[in-house]
């Protein structure tokens, strides 16, 4: 495979970097793609190398990171502390030899550790949201979100399937198909609601992607931008902001919420109960798609990761479902 080491210097003279000074040094934390390090003359940069299962000859995969990265250099034209590639004779995206690359300006900041958020970050990331849904940004094209809802057929198809294949978790997963029915159920009403009302916004803003710099922050991976339902999204984020996954915080959430909506956000009261809906059927999505991997008959690393998701994304929607009831009460 062609890494960025490869294109370094044409990739420097395409952006007007100026000459590389040492050898581009590999930046963890990427999940899907490649981030590098370049130092030049002219500073230093972070290149994000695009996946290699990505069609960068299809005209789709090219619109797609261009109207993305435009979402986040209009954001940063308003104030909004996003950090977009740079744009070259009115192109972000930069392809060499059939790779992909962004370029960023480098930010001397790092993501906080879960157990590391405390109310002052959950407050300042919820004032990002309401400025974010509050600014009207529109950027023509921009797809708009796709809410997966499951059908129940697929469902029992697939626990049969992991009966069958002798899954360690499907004694449970069965006695749950009633709790999962009426998600789906719900998850289909609700996603048809919440449809009518979107706006542009980040579309990933998990903690993962705002970084920290003493009490400065920037907010980074637009890749997720589109048109989507504002009160979905900060349902959604509250909730993992505030550490669904793991030891759910219930005054980081409330928190997040009430600073989100006396800043101004967007969020829509009485949409609460169908953003709660879609997000467990976000979470069931998720149980499935890696109760698939586990029982993957040809990939023993997919079937281990399967199996590792299917124990987190279980316990995760069940915590939730129990949940629900009494932040809906407490909202409403």
């Amino acid at each position: 495979m062609v890494n960025l080491p490869d294109h370094l210097q044409q990739l420097c003279r395409q952006c007007g970097l100026g000459k590389p000074l040492a050898a581009p040094e590999v930046v963890h934390g990427g999940f899907h793609h490649r981030m590098w390090g370049v130092t030049t003359s002219r500073g230093r940069f972070a290149v994000k190398q695009l996946a290699v299962d990505l069609d960068l000859h299809h005209a789709d995969t090219i619109k797609h990171f261009e109207l993305t990265e435009t979402v986040a250099s209009r954001f940063a034209d308003l104030g909004i502390p996003a950090v977009a590639a740079l744009n070259q004779q009115g192109r972000f995206l930069q392809i060499i030899d059939s790779a992909g690359y962004l370029v960023y300006p480098w930010i001397q900041a790092r993501s906080l550790q879960r157990e590391k958020i405390e109310r002052k970050h959950v407050a300042r990331v919820a004032e990002i949201f309401a400025a974010m849904h509050g600014a009207e940004v529109d950027v023509p094209g921009l797809s708009g979100e796709e809410f997966a809802v499951m059908d129940e057929s697929s469902l029992e198809a697939l626990v049969q399937f992991a009966h069958s294949r002798n899954s360690s978790r499907v004694r449970e997963l069965e006695e749950q198909l009633p709790v999962f029915r009426q998600i789906i159920h719900n998850h289909t009403k609700a996603a048809a609601s919440l449809s009518a009302n979107t706006l542009v916004s980040h579309g990933d803003l998990d903690h993962k992607n705002v970084l920290w710099s003493a009490e400065q922050l920037f907010v980074i991976d637009w890749e997720s931008a589109r048109r989507l339902n504002p009160t979905h999204e900060i349902v959604l984020e509250a909730l993992d902001w505030s550490g669904i996954t793991l030891d759910f915080n219930e005054d980081l959430f409330d928190h997040m919420v009430s600073v989100y909506l006396g800043a101004g956000g967007k969020a829509d009261l009485t949409e609460l109960e169908a953003a709660f809906h879609c997000v467990l059927g976000d979470w069931l999505n998720w149980l499935m798609y890696n109760l698939g991997r586990s029982i993957d008959m040809d990939d023993e690393q997919q079937r281990r990761i399967g199996g590792e998701q299917v124990d987190h994304a279980l316990a995760t929607l069940l915590r939730l479902q129990r949940l629900t009831p009494r932040l809906l009460a407490k909202l409403n």
